[in-house]
């Protein structure tokens, strides 16, 4: 998805097959609303914020 779709094994030490990489992952895990957030705003419990850069 964001490192593209690379065919190469995973033994080979860079990529062969001309896989392009669209983005990096900012943060490993996404950014969830807190416990404030979600006795003020009830739709904010599934909201989820994820953060990819554009290379």
């Amino acid at each position: 998805m964001h490192c593209g779709k690379c065919t190469c094994p995973k033994d080979l030490p860079y990529c062969i097959c001309g896989a392009k990489k669209i983005g990096k992952i900012i943060n490993k895990k996404p950014i969830e609303a807190t416990k404030k957030e979600e006795e003020e705003n009830s739709r904010s419990k599934s909201a989820k914020l994820r953060i990819l850069e554009k290379i």
